[in-house]
Formats: structure tokens, C-alpha cells, sequence
């Protein structure tokens, strides 16, 4: 027979674990640190969010769909496609979005790092984003989501605001215009909206961005017939956009 002491470790190590699990898988999760996962919705707006860019035929298309529409977005960033797209970085800060650090490798396995490795990784994509339009992000957004101290504690020695979402497209991997307006088209004030306008670069299969492209228009016309409007992702949550400067309102 097992010793109580023994069955009662054993339990409370597989519940230490579990509530750990959650706390690095679920987006919004607050277990390690604070991350915010949607606004108040007291104004009836709701932020559109795009990550894993820049890329040619995904970013280009979605800023020319966003204009059409008037449509502000924030687009959280990579740091190896920024080195290899910078135009575009400065098309979406001259549009009027706003640029947000999605690290540098943007790693599957990442969320075992350590705090130096987690350090080198978003000050290494801020420099690459001032390089390209002069100004620092102040928002992060962590990988697939996935927190951990160590990110959480790299985030704030950079002067960042952890950013999840609460609701996504699934668009990232297998686009589907009808999936994407199926979860995102019935949203409450508040949310922070997830769709991607790159892909992520551990990937081996190319990912066309046409179902997204296609999503935009019709989404953006259902959040308007409810009474709603998008607005920048940092007037919403009422933080900064941008390191060192004061955003306007």
C-alpha cells in the first residue's frame, strides 16, 4: 500500500502542474503576471489584431483592404520578417497602425527559455522596428499566446504590455473566410479581435492569406450593423502605443 505522505505529494505535484499548464497555455491567463485580453467595451468598440507579419501577398493585401475600409488595426510583428520587409512596417506606422513586438524567432519551444533568452528576443525586434520608423512598441505579444514568468518578466524590464486576445480566427495555419466570419462576426464591445496578416516562419507549407483578405469586408460591415466601430487596439485599452511618447486619444 502507498504510503499517505507519498499518494499526498504525488496529487499535490500533479495539481501544481496542471494549474502551471494553464497558466502558460491559456491566453489571458494571469497566473504568471498581467496580460490584458480585452477592454471594458464601454465605448462599443472592438480592436482588430493581425499577427506573424510583415510578408509580401499577406500584409500588403490586408493594409489595402484596411484602407478601403478605414479600418485601424495593430499588427504584432516578427522580428526576421521585419529585417526582411521593413517597407512595410513603415506602410502600417504611416497608415496610422499601430506595431506591436511578437519576438524575434517567434520559436515553438520557446516558452522553455529563460529570461535572458526571452530579454533577447524582444529587444532585439524593438530594435529592428526603430530601425525601420523611428519609434519603440510598447505592447508584446507573446508567440501562440503562451506565457511564462520568464516572459512576463523580460516584458516588463522592456517597458511592454503583455497582449492576448479573446476572440481568433484560427485563420493562421488553414484559412477559411466563412470559419473566420463564423467566430469573429458576433462580437461583444471590448474584444480584441486575432487574425494573422503573415505566417509563421517555422511553418514548411506556404499559407495563403486569401481567406483572411476576403474575411475583412464582411466582418467589418457585421461589427458596424451592430452599432460598433474598430478602434487602434491602445485608444481602447487606454495605454500606450509607442515607447516614450504620449498616444493620442
Amino acid at each position: 500500500m502507498i504510503p499517505a505522505w507519498i499518494s499526498e505529494t504525488f496529487w499535490g505535484a500533479t495539481a501544481c502542474a496542471g494549474v502551471a499548464l494553464y497558466g502558460t497555455f491559456v491566453p489571458g491567463c494571469r497566473l504568471w503576471g498581467s496580460v490584458t485580453s480585452r477592454g471594458s467595451g464601454s465605448a462599443g468598440e472592438v480592436a482588430l489584431t493581425f499577427d506573424d507579419g510583415p510578408t509580401q501577398g499577406g500584409s500588403d493585401r490586408i493594409l489595402d483592404r484596411l484602407g478601403q475600409l478605414g479600418v485601424p488595426a495593430t499588427f504584432f510583428v516578427i522580428g526576421r520578417h521585419v529585417e526582411r520587409h521593413p517597407a512595410l512596417l513603415r506602410r502600417m506606422e504611416g497608415e496610422g497602425h499601430t506595431v506591436g513586438n511578437h519576438s524575434y524567432h517567434h520559436a515553438h519551444f520557446g516558452m522553455f527559455g529563460g529570461p535572458r533568452y526571452w530579454l533577447n528576443e524582444i529587444t532585439r525586434t524593438d530594435e529592428l522596428i526603430a530601425q525601420a520608423i523611428g519609434r519603440r512598441p510598447a505592447l508584446f505579444r507573446p508567440p501562440m499566446g503562451f506565457l511564462t514568468w520568464p516572459i512576463h518578466r523580460a516584458a516588463r524590464r522592456t517597458g511592454h504590455t503583455v497582449i492576448a486576445w479573446s476572440q481568433r480566427g484560427r485563420d493562421g495555419i488553414v484559412p477559411n473566410t466563412d470559419e473566420i466570419l463564423r467566430r469573429l462576426g458576433n462580437p461583444r464591445p471590448g474584444e480584441i479581435q486575432l487574425l494573422h496578416d503573415g505566417v509563421d516562419p517555422h511553418l514548411k507549407q506556404a499559407v495563403d492569406r486569401s481567406a483572411t483578405v476576403a474575411a475583412i469586408a464582411p466582418l467589418v460591415a457585421a461589427i458596424r450593423r451592430a452599432g460598433m466601430e474598430f478602434a487602434p487596439l491602445h485608444r481602447m485599452l487606454g495605454i500606450e502605443a509607442w515607447q516614450g511618447e504620449k498616444s493620442e486619444t
